[in-house]
Parts: structure tokens; sequence; C-alpha cells
């Protein structure tokens, strides 16, 4: 795909609340447990992990169609036979 790197960068991801990005080690209370300091988001350290991958990873997925992923007007022209139906 024009030698742009596809992978998401796991930078940080463990140390940023998923809730409100906030990022602090010291958010993370122990390998199993995440706490968020600034919100008091709570989850299971992976998970909440992983959730911020997949965030990363469908911002490289809408960039990769060529959008900027943020939401705007599109302008189509009317579908004729979806307006039959």
């Amino acid at each position: 795909m024009g030698g742009e790197d596809q992978h998401c960068n796991p930078r940080y991801t463990s140390q940023t609340c998923n809730a409100c990005k906030h990022i602090a080690r010291e958010s993370r209370e122990s390998q199993a447990l995440f706490l968020c300091v600034v919100c008091g988001y709570r989850a299971n350290a992976d998970v909440n992990a992983a959730c911020n991958m997949r965030g990363t990873a469908a911002g490289h997925a809408v960039a990769a169609r060529g959008r900027s992923g943020l939401p705007g007007r599109t302008n189509r022209e009317p579908q004729p036979v979806l307006l039959s139906a």
C-alpha cells in the first residue's frame, strides 16, 4: 500500500486512559489494573490498552481510505434505485 507503515504504534497505550485520553505512568496501578489518575476510569490494564490500540487502528483504516477521520459533509447524488425501494 504505497510503502506506508500499516502498524499501530503501541507506545503509551498501556498508560493512556481510554475514557479521557490522559497519559500518566501513575494510572498503571499494577500489571493487571488501570486506574486513571484524572477521571477515575478503571479497567483491566490489558483491556484498556487493547481498546486504545483498536481506536488507533480504526483511525489508520479511515486515513488509508483517503479521509481525515473527522466527520464532515459528503455531497452525493441521490441513487434512484435506493429511492424507489
